[in-house]
């Protein structure tokens, strides 16, 4: 068992980490000491982020689990899709993250794709070194990346993303929770290891981002990654409390929301 696993769950099991590895490219006016203080005070359990990040803000971060994102696509600038447009690789290693104090590493793990082959070996390789040193292996798993292809989101592909991640041999598997909410749950239920799932794009609803969690972990998910709906909220610490009331407290969404007005 990797004593590492405690950094990110809890007693019950469950997860609840921002996702705050968005400033990769560059393109961000945000600081990353304000979302980082704004996350502890509302209870989320670890931080998926950057090298930079996680060299720089260590007393912010304090003892949240911590996750180093491996993978380095590009600048904002760039003139290719970083996602669909070349295979995943990392300038990192990982006793680079070891040597950073992080207790796991994240991958991206688009299949389905040009460079599904590739892609695949690469996060198994993660896997496996990772195993060597007793860290957290964790990739982001999703058919022809943020694909809107309706095809890309079926029942099928959805449960070839989280299968193949247990079969290669990741701890986590991130993913985007797809209604319906029963059908989501047959394929957590085909995955014997942790499904996270993603919180998306930004969106101006705080109902509907608590919805969608709620959804999710009604369908059998471990936790959350959110990112935007968290850091790019007016009130940090009151979104992770509301997300963390649904995510460790089954709260329903009215609950949740009370949260947002402490």
């Amino acid at each position: 068992m990797k004593n590492r696993y405690y950094r990110f769950f809890r007693e019950d099991k469950k997860a609840l980490v921002l996702a705050f590895d968005h400033a990769s490219h560059g393109d961000a006016w945000v600081d990353p000491a304000k979302v980082i203080r704004g996350a502890r005070e509302g209870g989320m359990d670890g931080i998926l982020t950057t090298y930079g990040v996680i060299n720089n803000f260590r007393k912010e971060i304090g003892k949240m689990g911590v996750m180093l994102r491996m993978d380095v696509l590009g600048s904002a600038l760039g003139k290719k899709d970083p996602i669909l447009g070349q295979a995943m690789e990392s300038p990192y290693t990982v006793e680079d993250a070891l040597r950073l104090g992080a207790d796991g590493v994240m991958t991206m793990g688009i299949i389905g794709c040009n460079y599904d082959g590739d892609n695949v070996r690469y996060i198994a390789k993660v896997a496996s070194d990772c195993d060597k040193y007793g860290l957290i292996c964790a990739s982001e798993v999703l058919p022809n990346g943020f694909s809107s292809d309706p095809e890309d989101r079926s029942v099928r592909a959805m449960n070839v993303a989280c299968r193949l991640g247990a079969e290669v041999g990741l701890d986590i598997v991130k993913t985007a929770f797809v209604e319906p909410v029963e059908e989501f749950k047959k394929i957590v239920e085909n995955c014997y290891t942790d499904v996270l799932a993603l919180g998306g794009a930004k969106v101006d609803d705080d109902r509907a981002v608590l919805q969608n969690a709620k959804d999710a972990m009604d369908a059998g998910c471990k936790g959350l990654m959110i990112g935007r709906n968290v850091w790019g909220h007016s009130n940090i610490a009151g979104m992770a409390r509301a997300l963390g009331a649904v995510v460790h407290g089954n709260a329903t969404v009215d609950e949740a929301m009370k949260e947002l007005e402490k």
